[in-house]
Formats: structure tokens, C-alpha cells, sequence
């Protein structure tokens, strides 16, 4: 008898430790399908973003972002810009820590997109912008669980402001800007880990910071901040640069960003854990403006 349980168990042995399951648990978020949505989301919002960039140009509507700065160039517009992003991060991170009611976050979502949408269809649709503007709000929050319809709003916003504060910043400051957000967006996801608890809030409310990415295997978000970085940088160097060929320099640094999303949200899909896209982002960026500079482009 004990010679039969102790064969019966040596025999089950093997079956513990399948190899398949162990690469099916390394690779089970890994789908193209998430690469092909990326694509079409960035290719849609830079794009739209940049026409927006030139018809704001025309317009002659770029002005220091610091409303104290002598000028576009002036490097007090990056500290500014940064000092908005850590204010706002600081207030929103107060109310989610004193108030069990997260509803609060779709006010300052409310103002962000009713903004945006002015500037937005101020070009597109001129003399309708303030009505449209109002017909995607009072449509967005009767459709509140509405992912696509988020999605749509999202790139609505992000075209809308990074357009408008590239053309307003200049290149040395926009490398500073994106440099220390970059080191912000690594110290708020690594250590102090706030990003991640902003990020968990607002995914389950379904408000308009992110932008899905949905697959079989997991569902993808990116933050509003990867796609309106690299649009910033274009739309600065377009209109404040001094290349030879500005739109050029401005093309590659948006396929250095794309390049630079595509690592992330591959790393992701391997580590499963929540990891910052702007760091590889803002490396390639400014490698390929050096490179632009070193080469003459």
C-alpha cells in the first residue's frame, strides 16, 4: 500500500510546474492589437493637434505660458508650467485623501474639456465653438460610463491644449519643462507611488485623463500627459525653433515619442506593473533634437 501512494505521487510530480503556463503568465498581455490602437490615437490627436498649432500661429495667438515672462523663450515658462502641474497634483491628492467622494474629480475634468473644446472648434467650427463645447459636456456626463466617448473627449482636450502651449513656449524651455516632468513622472509612479492612486481613481470613474486601450488580454491606459508632451515639443519647435527644416525636427521628435511609448507599454505588458511613460519619451526626444542640431537638420 504505501508503495502505491508513494509511486502515485512521485508520477504526479511533473504536472506541478507546466511549462506552458509559465509563458503563457510572461507573455498574456502582450497583443498587437494594443500597438495598432496606440498608433491610431497618436496619429489622430498630433495630428489634429498640429493643425491646430498652425492655425493658432496665423492667428497670431501665442504668448508667453508665464503670464510674467518677457517671452516665449524666457526659461521661467518650464518652471511655471511645472509649478501649475505640482500645485494641481497637490490639490487633487488633498481632496482624495480628506474626501471618501471622488465625484470632485469631474469638475476640474468639466473645466479642462470645456476649455479645450472652445480652442478646439474656435478653428474647426468658428462661431459654433461655444455651443459645441456645451453639447460635448452635456453629452459626456449623460454618457458617463461611456469609454469611447471618453477616448473622443480625451483627444479633444490634449489637441486642444498642447497645441495652444507649444506655440507659447520656446525650445530651451520646452527641454526643460519636459526634462524635470519626466523626473516628476518618475519620483510620482516609483517612489512616492500618488501617480499610481490618481491614476486608479480615475480610471474607475471613467474621467477623461486617460485614454483606453482595450485588448483581450489587459486593458491599456495612457495618461493624457504621454500624448500632449510630444505635442508640445512639436508645436514649439514648428513655431518657435530655428532648424532648417522645423517640421522635419518636429516629425521626429513625434516618432522618437511614439517610439518611446511603444517601449512603456511593452514593458508593462512583461512586468505587469504600472511604469512611466515620459521618461523614454523625453530621453528620445532630446536625443533627437541633439542629433537635429548635431546634423544640421
Amino acid at each position: 500500500m504505501k508503495q502505491k501512494q508513494s509511486r502515485a505521487k512521485t508520477s504526479q510530480k511533473p504536472k506541478a510546474k507546466p511549462e506552458v503556463k509559465m509563458n503563457d503568465k510572461k507573455n498574456d498581455w502582450l497583443n498587437p492589437k494594443v500597438f495598432i490602437l496606440l498608433a491610431i490615437v497618436f496619429i489622430i490627436t498630433q495630428s489634429l493637434g498640429l493643425y491646430l498649432a498652425g492655425e493658432f500661429i496665423r492667428m497670431d495667438l501665442a504668448q508667453p505660458v508665464n503670464p510674467f515672462a518677457e517671452n516665449v523663450n524666457d526659461i521661467s515658462n518650464s518652471i511655471y508650467l511645472i509649478g501649475i502641474i505640482l500645485f494641481t497634483t497637490l490639490i487633487i491628492l488633498i481632496a482624495l485623501k480628506f474626501r471618501k467622494n471622488r465625484n470632485f474629480l469631474i469638475y476640474i475634468e468639466a473645466l479642462a474639456v470645456f476649455t479645450t473644446s472652445l480652442l478646439v472648434f474656435s478653428v474647426l467650427l468658428p462661431g459654433f465653438e461655444f455651443l459645441i463645447a456645451l453639447a460635448i459636456i452635456a453629452w459626456r456626463y449623460t454618457h458617463i460610463k461611456s469609454v469611447s466617448f471618453r477616448n473622443l473627449v480625451a483627444v479633444i482636450a490634449v489637441a486642444g491644449a498642447g497645441s495652444f502651449i507649444g506655440i507659447s513656449i520656446g525650445l530651451l524651455p520646452v527641454i526643460v519643462f519636459i526634462a524635470l516632468l519626466a523626473c516628476y513622472d518618475a519620483i510620482a509612479v516609483f517612489k512616492t507611488k500618488h501617480m499610481v492612486e490618481i491614476g486608479k481613481a480615475v480610471i474607475s470613474n471613467n474621467y477623461a485623463f486617460t485614454i483606453a486601450l482595450p485588448t483581450k488580454q489587459h486593458n491599456f491606459e495612457i495618461g493624457n500627459g504621454d500624448l500632449v508632451v510630444p505635442l508640445i515639443v512639436a508645436s514649439s519647435i514648428i513655431a518657435n525653433a530655428t532648424f532648417a527644416n522645423n517640421y522635419l525636427v518636429a516629425s521626429l521628435c513625434l516618432g522618437a515619442s511614439f517610439i518611446g511609448l511603444m517601449i512603456s507599454i511593452y514593458s508593462v505588458s512583461v512586468r505587469k506593473v504600472p511604469l512611466p511613460a515620459l521618461p523614454p519619451q523625453t530621453m528620445l526626444i532630446i536625443l533627437t533634437i541633439g542629433a537635429a542640431l548635431l546634423f544640421g537638420l
